[in-house]
């Protein structure tokens, strides 16, 4: 019996290879959009993973034109409203709106009205960094939109700088269990007055998240150069339990030395990793590790 011969193609070639080793070789191309770009339209097997470190972080910031952050969110917006699959692969999110450069009102009406639907759907944050924003001034849906970011099970880290409130509770009322790494540089009306209508709405707002009742935060790091947020987490608050805290990161400048070393003396045996910058006088950084020293004997 004889056997006909016919060229071999690729097609005749069973391709698949192992998931691991597709994941492995997508996972090594994470900082190379155009490369995974390219591994999406190999096959559907390649969609998926190339996807996630493709859409994995987003960063909306204001570029030499403030005016460009509008744009930004509203163009984000109708991509992920247009494909609303791909909100579940965007892990790490970075907003800085810019309010701090003057934002027009014609420009801060379109960010009032986009940004809610936005936040709304990115419902698998692990990390979220803010910069700039004024919460206690927000309109209440944007407010809205950010307790519902903080309040998910997912999101375990959170950064904030030059975050701005009337009162720290406002901030703190933020916080929730899953919390585990926390950066936090806030202060109290420093370049925003805040009307006492927006004050007293957000004051509700606390109590309501008090009548929860919810599980203390118990955070494993803790970064933060904000005097006011130290001295209310030295307080009577019962939000976070600081014995948790393994890692410290604080700036100490002039208003910030005495609450740092009382916190260090308050975290005890249980503070692993300590790093604390100081003003690079040298007889300050003598004085504040002999300070240090002193309340270690106690």
């Amino acid at each position: 019996m004889g056997f006909r011969n016919r060229d071999v193609t690729v097609c005749d070639i069973d391709m698949r290879l192992p998931p691991e080793l597709i994941d492995h070789t997508i996972d090594y191309l994470h900082d190379s959009p155009s490369t995974l770009r390219a591994c999406a339209r190999v096959c559907r097997a390649w969609v998926a993973p190339s996807r996630f470190h493709l859409f994995y972080r987003h960063e909306i910031t204001p570029t030499n034109n403030i005016r460009t952050v509008p744009q930004q969110i509203g163009q984000l917006l109708e991509f992920l409203q247009g494909s609303p699959h791909i909100a579940f692969y965007i892990r790490e999110f970075y907003l800085s709106p810019g309010y701090h450069s003057r934002m027009p009102d014609s420009d801060r009406s379109q960010v009032d009205a986009a940004l809610p639907h936005l936040l709304g759907m990115l419902t698998q944050l692990r990390k979220l960094v803010l910069t700039g924003i004024p919460f206690t001034g927000l309109v209440p849906d944007t407010r809205a939109a950010f307790r519902a970011l903080f309040a998910l099970p997912c999101l375990v880290h959170v950064a904030v700088e030059r975050l701005e409130v009337a009162k720290i509770e406002h901030f703190a009322s933020l916080l929730c269990p899953s919390l585990k790494r926390l950066s936090a540089s806030v202060s109290l009306e420093k370049d925003f007055i805040f009307q006492s209508e927006d004050i007293r709405a957000v004051d509700d707002e606390v109590k309501a998240v008090e009548l929860q009742k919810r599980s203390r935060c118990c955070l494993d790091h803790l970064h933060s150069d904000s005097p006011v947020f130290i001295r209310w987490l030295l307080g009577t608050q019962t939000m976070i339990d600081i014995s948790t805290i393994r890692t410290l990161d604080v700036w100490c400048s002039e208003d910030m030395e005495g609450l740092a070393a009382r916190l260090i003396r308050r975290l005890g045996p249980s503070l692993e990793n300590l790093t604390i910058h100081i003003p690079s006088l040298e007889e300050r950084r003598t004085l504040f590790l002999l300070y240090l020293f002193i309340i270690r004997l106690y």
